[in-house]
């Protein structure tokens, strides 16, 4: 068993190694946006989740049952790593571990931002509708001139049904990122049915106080116990006869906002190529019918939807692989 801490750092590795509770806990580094603006930083925490898969062998680590904790920053990018593993666009090509999932099994988010575009909306003591606001700086440019920047690094925005078990954490009275972030993400969650645990800390700011408290360490531990001590779900959901399904994204290019969607197939069969939105609804139909094996690929033009997230299918009989794009405009 495996659980990653994502905590701020400079580069991308990992630094530092203990034992706690039979499991083998790992603390690992990411660029900070004077370094590079996003999304080098999530491209650099699924780097580090890879190469963790990469190395299980030689470390005794189970590839399987991987968790991530992080708070502040480093809670935003581990909401990212359980709410955007299947998202294309954000797995980077940091290292060498291409062939390995960066999917985690369990998130632990103490009091990270999860949703960009909403953070004007409470009381804070940063002004984030300034260019020199933290998000700001991550994205390149301040909140309300580049929604769809913000709102492509929140990890709410890829919320879809299918993400690890979440405990969340943020005190109420957290004033530089405020309690309703983890409001929303907790919220989000629900209404897709995923698996959430939500403690509010009374009193508390960011960090600190009850953050730092025995019982509180005891509540993350029990849900790493919980979610990585029992039998786990394979990490590799692609079935065996649909291989390598990826999305490639031509926007932000408001006048050719198209996806080349490939794909392997190892076997014949009746296939059926769709795109759902976050209802679960079927939009559209990209391609059905009889394909041979060997490698496939459809452009999408999606100049008729609007900007937001969508789920790709491929279903090969009774076999299907989804993955999340979000649509830029």
């Amino acid at each position: 068993m495996v659980a990653v801490g994502a905590q701020e750092a400079k580069k991308t590795r990992v630094r530092a190694s203990w034992s706690i509770s039979d499991m083998q806990w790992l603390s690992i580094n990411y660029r900070f946006s004077q370094q590079a603006i996003f999304p080098a930083q999530i491209y650099d925490c699924k780097a580090a989740v890879r190469w963790v898969r990469a190395n299980a062998n030689q470390y005794n680590f189970d590839p399987e049952r991987i968790g991530a904790w992080g708070l502040s920053a480093g809670g935003h990018l581990v909401s990212l790593l359980g709410t955007a593993a299947d998202v294309d666009s954000l797995e980077g090509d940091v290292g060498s571990n291409s062939q390995f999932s960066s999917q985690v099994q369990a998130v632990c988010d103490w009091y990270g931002p999860s949703n960009f575009p909403t953070l004007v909306d409470y009381p804070s003591n940063i002004d984030r509708t300034l260019p020199n606001s933290p998000e700001a700086l991550l994205i390149g440019g301040a909140i309300p001139d580049n929604l769809e920047k913000a709102r492509a690094a929140s990890p709410i925005t890829y919320v879809s049904g299918d993400e690890p078990p979440f405990l969340i954490m943020h005190g109420t009275e957290n004033l530089t990122v405020p309690f309703h972030q983890s409001v929303e993400l907790d919220s989000a969650l629900q209404e897709f049915g995923d698996e959430v645990q939500f403690i509010p800390k009374e009193n508390t700011g960011h960090g600190g106080g009850l953050f730092t408290s025995a019982s509180t360490n005891e509540e993350v531990l029990a849900f790493f116990e919980t979610h990585l001590k029992s039998p786990a779900t394979s990490v590799n959901r692609q079935p065996t006869e649909i291989r390598s399904f990826t999305l490639d994204p031509n926007y932000p290019n408001p006048f050719n906002p198209s996806t080349t969607i490939s794909y392997e197939l190892s076997k014949n069969g009746e296939i059926e190529l769709a795109v759902f939105n976050l209802l679960g609804q079927k939009i559209r139909t990209l391609y059905k019918g009889f394909q041979t094996t060997g490698l496939h690929q459809i452009v999408f033009h999606a100049d008729n939807l609007a900007a937001g997230i969508y789920i790709y299918q491929i279903r090969l009989e009774s076999q299907f692989h989804r993955r999340k794009l979000l649509l830029l405009k």
